[in-house]
């Protein structure tokens, strides 16, 4: 005689030695409320586990530049009157102003590890804004290091509320099985973009200026990297299920 139950999955949500407390609270309740435990996995405390049953790539520093390979594109020459819109509409455009970019190598080592493990043991993998960049730079995809040049004489958006619209690249996709068929409504906090997807990579959504904000793995509805941060919008059910899709291809069956 033989039954199933269901073991709630762990995921493994990587953030920084240092902050990131908002990022990990706002995930492990995306986690929770999807039925899951989560469980923060940080540089100085990684005892080097990775078999956990879905993992999350959190958002947070600029990947290191010895981690990847930089997409190049012509500078374009925004006007004086565009960048005070920027700072005036979006106060963390204006507060990253002040900030140098940051690096954290010893979590860009750490997180290419549990990428490496998730794809070989078939781990659903959720990749969030640097996450998402760092999946495909992990697998050979290039970045571009700023979205400047991309944006031209758009104003960059940098807000946790939903200020965008992202459109499907193609009409079969892993987001637009999770999200439905409609454009999403996603927030803006990152500065960079992924460039040329990974050979293993296919991009299924991007918006107006053309900056992708999707990935997925070729072939598999176990890998989804996105660029915006669906655990600042857990009021909204098209980014809970986000975490409802991990947290379901998570769960261990055992026969017993």
């Amino acid at each position: 005689m033989s039954s199933k139950s269901n073991q709630v999955p762990t995921i493994a949500v990587t953030g920084p030695n240092k902050g990131g407390t908002t990022a990990w609270l706002f995930t492990a309740l995306g986690v929770k409320l999807a039925g899951g435990k989560p469980v923060r996995i940080v540089p100085d405390k990684f005892d080097g586990r990775l078999n956990y049953d879905g993992v999350i790539i959190g958002g947070g520093s600029n990947i290191h530049p010895d981690n990847v390979k930089k997409e190049k594109i012509a500078e374009v020459k925004r006007s004086l009157f565009l960048r005070f819109k920027e700072n005036l509409f979006y106060p963390m455009e204006f507060l990253s102003g002040w900030s140098q970019p940051s690096y954290d190598k010893k979590r860009d080592e750490m997180e290419m590890k549990f990428i490496d493990f998730a794809l070989a043991q078939y781990k659903p993998i959720l990749g969030i804004c640097r996450g998402h960049q760092l999946l495909n730079a992990k697998l050979g995809g290039t970045l571009y290091e700023s979205t400047l040049p991309l944006l031209k004489k758009r104003m960059r958006i940098r807000s946790p509320f939903p200020r965008k619209t992202v459109i499907y690249t193609q009409d079969d996709s892993l987001i637009a099985d999770i999200a439905g068929d409609d454009p999403i409504k996603v927030n803006a906090i990152h500065s960079q973009a992924v460039g040329k997807p990974a050979d293993e990579l296919k991009v299924t959504a991007k918006e107006k200026s053309g900056i992708t904000q999707v990935i997925e793995k070729k072939g598999s509805d176990l890998v989804l990297g996105v660029q915006w941060h669906p655990e600042y919008l857990f009021y909204m059910p098209v980014h809970r299920n986000i975490f409802s899709w991990l947290v379901k291809k998570s769960v261990k069956k055992h026969e017993c």
